[in-house]
């Protein structure tokens, strides 16, 4: 998938408008209306912005698709690297929804813990 058709993607999946991911990135909307449909490429800074601000890989905005470099040798047919494929699998709202609850499930062990 082109980084074009990967960014709409992103922007329509999060609800999203170009207006607002401009003003985010302090552009204008026709410059991400360029990114779009005419082909422009951002500059590296501005690659690193976008993936910040969908929580993806610079390389999944390049290729379409997360190539993460974690390696699950060691966790096979365990809980964990089952946990981890369905992470892989989620979008990265999805993705951002499960690390918030991953952190309010470690404030609730930490107060049990001190209580």
């Amino acid at each position: 998938m082109k980084f074009s058709a990967t960014l709409k993607e992103l922007r329509e999946q999060n609800h999203v408008t170009q207006n607002e991911l401009a003003e985010h990135l302090e552009l204008t909307r026709s410059t991400i209306a360029g990114y779009e449909t005419k082909g422009k490429q951002p500059d590296y800074e501005r690659l690193l912005q976008i993936a910040d601000y969908f929580h993806v890989s610079v390389d999944y905005l390049l290729k379409g698709s997360q190539q993460d470099t974690i390696s699950v040798s060691r966790l096979s047919n365990t809980p964990e690297s089952e946990l981890l494929s369905a992470y892989m699998e989620l979008s990265a709202e999805s993705r951002q929804q499960l690390l918030d609850y991953v952190e309010f499930l470690q404030l609730k062990d930490t107060s049990r813990q001190t209580g």
